[in-house]
């Protein structure tokens, strides 16, 4: 008895051999406060709405070599910003719903990314604010709220370096001291100018 041979599937081969080539991933250029240069792709990007809009009011083409200015973000921020987009690109963005209560669970990946001193934590929020990544923010204000959790007001204004209100009045002393001072240099100074030209009048 012949071996009947598996029929071979044409259509699908043809199918598979006139499949669009996967679209190259296409990168923006953007420009820190330190004059850096650091790099996101378009679809990394749209985590961004700030970004997704200067893109598309802007009408930056792909590819373009037109850098688009970050003048309130410094390099190192703007490296962890593109640094959670390009992890998370793709995924759906978060939608606003003030109606009910948002509780966030923050993902492993995303603990052990928001491990970093509360100096670039604080600046990572401002970058993230003005970027509009809304799912980094609710992840970032959910780690400060975590920090925060159980601590007497002391103690929080230890961990985010807030003054006290006996150090805010320190300092507003010390304002008022250095004014004084300069008024008063500044009367010396007139007065001795004045002086000056009477005694050349006299004579």
């Amino acid at each position: 008895m012949a071996v009947e041979q598996a029929p071979v599937d044409v259509v699908a081969a043809a199918a598979s051999n006139n499949a669009a080539p996967a679209e190259p991933v296409v990168y923006f250029t953007l420009e820190s406060s330190d004059n850096q240069e650091v790099k996101i792709s378009s679809l990394a990007l749209q985590q961004s709405k700030t970004l997704a809009d200067l893109v598309a009011n802007l009408q930056y083409q792909n590819g373009t070599t037109e850098t688009i200015p970050m003048d309130n973000i410094s390099k190192a921020t703007l490296d962890k910003v593109v640094e959670w987009c390009e992890h998370h690109k793709g995924e759906p963005i978060p939608v606003d719903n003030e109606s009910s209560p948002k509780i966030v669970a923050i993902p492993d990946w995303d603990d052990n990314f928001l491990k970093m001193d509360n100096d670039q934590l604080f600046y990572l929020i401002l970058a993230v604010n003005y970027l509009d990544v809304k799912q980094l923010m609710n992840y970032a204000c959910r780690k400060v709220a975590l920090m925060a959790k159980g601590r007497t007001p002391e103690e929080l204004s230890v961990i985010f370096g807030i003054p006290t209100d006996e150090e805010d009045e320190a300092a507003e002393r010390r304002a008022a001291e250095r004014k004084e001072a300069a008024q008063a240099a500044a009367a010396g100074k007139a007065g001795s100018s004045t002086g000056g030209a009477g005694a050349e009048d006299s004579a």
